[in-house]
């Protein structure tokens, strides 16, 4: 049946939500991407802070977004308010087809390689069926209702935290003979590049480090959900945001303590499985396989409880078109199906399920899922900060002006363009069909606008 989602999430499911979605398996594998790049240890923490900065710019306008239009799939809302029905249907189509099923195939992989890895000796499956398992284990936990997804991201965010926070905390008192961070490791590139050296260098350091930051406006999907939407939302996404980028900092510098930058920029072993050996011994690095696991495990119950919540929006908005019956109107009367007992809307979880597992088994590979979503990902992300200009301008002589308007959505705008440019240019061959995939929403749109004469 088809009802309203009742509002279960308060301020700390929220932070949980916010916080567990950005932190997956970036925090382990992106500072040895990162330490080639980087010429002096204090741009690590330069390029790791700048990205935390960055995000929060959107956060702060987003938040401020959601709270005024606190409903599920806010973020569909937003941009169709704010740019017309054309784009914010193309925004449903994208996360249908493209972003929602890419985010859960990527970090469904990631587990799954994790699995097949440790547990070889024990059970013979390939990462794409342990991560079709876990898939269909959190979809199965989401069926149980909004509260259930809660609870779980919390004990989840806790315990990678807690466990990151361990690491740091033996890092600092456990080993001796640590390297200073405050230091430079390496030799600084030569002065000679000037000021296109430096924008270079700006562009490779926060191009490595800010995908690590994705997954903050997923909680936008669940916003009908929400206690409070107006205090929680806001609040929640900057003080999640705040947390990570504070564990995203102490983290590198539990690396850093220990690893030196150029160790770390030639080694093929993971600075934290380094750390956590010479802090904890031969168990620090099972400790560390399994924190990662914990870590990525919370991700994905973050994504397969957020992006459904779209789809229920899509059912919901496009309600009319189920009434005329025929295969597309069954699909939008399913995707607004919610469950009686459990208050969970079950149809479009049940979708979400069935897209993320035919992502996973097509693509099968973590970097050509990412390279499939996050452009357009991103693009609609630029949209949906730069709806605050249309809401600016108000209706009915209301204006809504957020905090640090117009400079802050600007900062934003300007840099996810420039880092959307970048990927083009380096990534065109699965960026470019995730961008075609979101397009075929335009005459599909077209298509349906036609079936209501």
């Amino acid at each position: 049946m088809t009802k309203e989602l009742r509002r279960q999430l308060g301020l700390v499911a929220v932070m949980a939500v916010v916080a567990g979605d950005m932190m997956g398996s970036g925090i382990f594998y992106t500072p040895q991407e990162l330490a080639p790049i980087a010429q002096a240890t204090w741009q690590i923490y330069f390029f790791w802070g700048l990205c935390g900065v960055i995000t929060l710019t959107g956060v702060m306008t987003v938040g401020q977004l959601g709270a005024a239009l606190p409903r599920s799939g806010a973020d569909y809302h937003i941009i169709r308010e704010g740019f017309g029905e054309l784009l914010g249907f193309v925004k449903l189509w994208q996360n249908v087809w493209v972003s929602g099923p890419g985010s859960v195939a990527a970090v469904a992989i990631l587990f799954g390689k994790f699995c097949s890895d440790i547990l070889a000796s024990t059970i013979s499956l390939s990462p794409v069926a342990w991560g079709i398992v876990a898939i269909l284990v959190f979809t199965g936990i989401n069926l149980l209702g909004v509260e259930w997804g809660g609870r779980t991201q919390i004990v989840l965010t806790i315990i990678k935290i807690s466990a990151l926070m361990v690491l740091v905390a033996g890092s600092l008192f456990l080993v001796e003979g640590a390297q200073s961070t405050l230091t430079t490791n390496r030799a600084v590139g030569n002065s000679s590049e000037g000021v296109w050296g430096f924008f270079r260098l700006i562009g490779l350091g926060v191009g490595a480090v800010l995908f690590t930051y994705d997954g903050w406006v997923d909680i936008m999907h669940a916003a009908g959900e929400v206690k409070d939407p107006k205090k929680n939302l806001p609040l929640g996404l900057t003080l999640g945001l705040i947390l990570i980028t504070t564990v995203y900092l102490l983290t590198n510098y539990a690396y850093l303590r220990i690893v030196p930058l150029h160790e770390m920029a030639g080694s093929e072993s993971l600075a934290a499985i380094v750390v956590a050996e010479k802090t904890f011994g031969s168990a620090g690095g099972k400790f560390i396989s399994l924190l990662m696991m914990i870590s990525i495990l919370g991700a994905l119950g973050g994504l397969i409880m957020t992006f459904p919540r779209l789809l229920y929006a899509a059912g919901v908005q496009y309600s009319e078109e189920a009434k005329r019956g025929g295969l597309v109107g069954r699909l939008f009367q399913f995707l607004a199906t919610v469950s009686s007992g459990s208050q969970a809307p079950s149809g479009a979880i049940l979708m979400s399920c069935v897209t993320a597992v035919l992502a996973l088994v097509f693509f099968q590979s973590f970097s050509r899922i990412v390279n499939f979503f996050v452009v357009s990902n991103h693009l609609f992300n630029i949209l949906l900060v730069a709806a605050v200009f249309k809401f600016a301008q108000g209706n009915d002589g209301e204006k809504f002006k957020p905090f640090g308007f117009p400079v802050i959505p600007i900062i934003y705008i300007v840099t996810i363009t420039g880092f959307l440019i970048s990927a083009l240019v380096y990534r065109p061959g699965d960026t470019l069909m995730g961008v075609a995939l979101s397009a075929t929403g335009v005459p599909v749109y077209y298509w349906l606008e036609r079936r209501k004469k």
